[in-house]
């Protein structure tokens, strides 16, 4: 017998057992991992139907923006099985999205003690935990006024004191046709820090080539104040700050950057938010200014939101009218519809004003008026989801701009037809 003959002999009997132990254990594995795997199907033979059919009803309101009745529609879910998971997952991040940081910090702070980190979020921290959700729009529309510009032929103006008719170019005057239009929205939030993350980009293309498109953008982060030791100041999770950036660019018809800070606190969960910004905005070709903006936004009822606005423009010595004072208000109505062959549509209606003075007179070609404009505003949305991804919007403005200066006297009736992509 040779040497390795020798040493294969001496070494066949103890390879065998191991290996018998080796195919014994992937054996346990194998079971173990499908015990697991049947874990979630088992949890959810649990749910009584009654709950599983109020989660459901959950997420349709979700989809439909109505987080008001996902929220309760989730916490019906709970009282009928309290180890529903999702639902409490779920009833979490509805109150963040309801102002109630608080709330959805202990719920989902709750689950996860409870019933660990989702699936999607268990090689991460739980202290890194993420909720993200956004749309993309298309839409098809037509309007009367694409330009929200003047529909006088000619004005007159005053030339060292003598009275000048100036005839307006086809480029700057009220003109209609169709357009097309695309959206796009992201929300980012990580709950148990209360930091959110914001972008909304819009792009809008007249048909009629000669027309300016337009482009826009937003961007905005915060981050909860109660985070930052401020606590002894009264602070709660619903004191928030954060950075903007604001970007518009409309051909021709010029553009503007903005750049700021803001700040906002919620009275209650569900309650009015009051929220103060201060923006260097800078036209194109222009000396920028500080603008100031105070908001508040209040639930008068469940579907009813009022809205008051005020804004103040730094002075500008190069700028026509010198500074600006803003004021806005509106009302919003939004309520689910009967259902229609299975579909629950939602409609929404908006009636707003805007009224806005200069300081000093716009310009010496106009005099010594100081331009004073007003601007109403009716809209109403009307959109159906599909299902919990694709909703389709039927959206129509009417509005009316009287104005000191011919110039800025204006009318609009548009209309826009638009498919939605919702992803979470």
């Amino acid at each position: 017998m040779t040497a390795a003959a020798a040493f294969s002999c001496k070494h066949v009997p103890k390879q065998q057992p191991r290996l018998a132990r080796r195919r014994g254990a992937d054996i346990w594995k194998r079971l173990l991992l499908l015990a697991l795997a049947l874990v979630p199907v088992l949890a959810r033979a649990d749910i009584p139907p009654a709950a599983r059919q109020s989660y459901e009803a959950g997420l349709d309101a979700r989809a439909r923006g109505d987080m008001q009745a996902a929220a309760l529609a989730f916490e019906q879910a709970l009282l009928l099985a309290p180890g529903f998971a999702g639902a409490w997952f779920d009833y979490g991040t509805t109150l963040c999205d309801l102002g109630d940081p608080s709330g959805c910090r202990n719920i989902l702070a709750t689950a996860i003690a409870q019933f660990g980190l989702p699936p999607a979020l268990r090689q991460g921290a739980t202290s890194v935990m993420r909720v993200q959700r956004g749309e993309l729009r298309v839409g098809l529309g037509a309007s009367t006024n694409l330009l929200r510009a003047t529909s006088a032929d000619d004005l007159t103006l005053l030339l060292d004191g003598v009275e000048v008719r100036a005839f307006l170019a086809d480029g700057y005057r009220e003109r209609g046709g169709g357009l097309a239009e695309t959206a796009f929205n992201y929300q980012s939030s990580w709950p148990l820090h209360n930091v959110t993350a914001r972008l909304d980009l819009l792009g809008r293309r007249p048909f009629d080539s000669d027309l300016p498109g337009l482009t826009a953008g937003y961007a905005e982060v915060g981050i909860g104040l109660n985070h930052l030791g401020l606590e002894n100041l009264g602070l709660n999770p619903r004191s928030r700050a954060g950075l903007l950036a604001l970007w518009v660019d409309e051909g021709y018809l010029g553009g503007l950057r903005s750049a700021g800070l803001w700040a906002e606190h919620q009275l209650s969960p569900e309650g009015a938010v009051l929220r103060a910004s201060l923006e260097h905005r800078k036209p194109r070709d222009q000396s920028g200014w500080l603008t100031t903006r105070l908001v508040s936004r209040t639930p008068l009822t469940t579907n009813l939101r009022m809205n008051l606005a005020f804004e103040y423009d730094s002075p500008q010595d190069g700028r026509a009218g010198y500074s600006q004072t803003r004021y806005a208000f509106d009302l919003r109505h939004e309520r689910t519809l009967p259902a229609v062959g299975g579909y629950l549509p939602r409609l929404a209606l908006e009636a707003g004003v805007l009224h806005a003075r200069d300081r000093r007179a716009y310009s010496p070609l106009f005099g010594d008026t100081r331009n004073v404009r007003t601007r109403w505003q009716l809209a109403a949305d009307l959109s159906v989801n599909l299902n919990r991804q694709w909703r389709v919007n039927l959206g129509v403005l009417a509005a009316r701009q009287n104005a000191n200066i011919a110039l800025f006297d204006y009318r609009e009736l548009s209309a826009m037809l638009s498919v939605t992509y919702r992803f979470d």
